[in-house]
């Protein structure tokens, strides 16, 4: 159940611009991936993921981030992504981090 807080910080996020602050956080490379395989390769690596609440001047950049925010926040999605990218390799050191205490 939302908060008033939760609506309140909802709110003002929706209303800063979000692209300088992506670009700072990822890589061009990481921007060229899919929001699916960013997600794949990646999620483990986010404590927590907001970013896909901002606004964004750059439609393209936008549609990416809120479909990355999707994926991490659905964990059937997320699995079936790091299935489809991931060797099983990759997917087993993915799986160890994951265990791992921050």
């Amino acid at each position: 159940m939302a908060t008033k807080t939760d609506s309140s910080i909802n709110e003002q996020l929706q209303q800063t611009d979000g692209d300088e602050l992506v670009r700072e956080l990822f890589s061009p490379a990481d921007l060229r991936l899919t929001p699916e395989e960013y997600a794949a390769r990646h999620a483990h690596e986010w404590a927590c993921f907001s970013f896909h609440l901002y606004r964004y001047q750059d439609d393209e950049l936008g549609t990416w981030v809120r479909r990355l925010g999707e994926v991490l926040f659905d964990q059937r999605e997320l699995e079936d992504c790091r299935r489809r990218f991931l060797t099983p390799q990759e997917l087993a050191a993915v799986k160890q981090r994951e265990a791992e205490a921050f």
